[in-house]
């Protein structure tokens, strides 16, 4: 497992991003968590080669306040500290 780390969503695709929100009802499309990648004030992307095995996003009013809403590894990479890197 050769792990890097990118804060830039640019070359991205939503297909790189399926597999997240296991166990989640009702989630967002690959597309619909590409966009809300993008549109967030800050990202962190986990990758294992060319997939994205996780991501992290925090929302931000640019002075004061600012909160994650989103935290994800894919099942098969977790427990292996990339969440805690992230």
């Amino acid at each position: 497992m050769t792990l890097t780390y990118s804060e830039d969503a640019t070359s991205l695709t939503a297909e790189q991003l399926a597999g997240f929100f296991v166990g989640w009802p009702d989630h967002p499309a690959p597309k619909t968590h590409l966009k809300i990648l993008r549109k967030s004030s800050a990202i962190c992307l986990a990758f294992d080669q060319q997939r994205c095995i996780g991501f992290i996003n925090a929302l931000s009013d640019g002075v004061f306040y600012a909160f994650i809403p989103l935290l994800e590894v894919l099942p098969e990479y977790q427990g292996h500290g990339i969440g805690k890197e992230l």
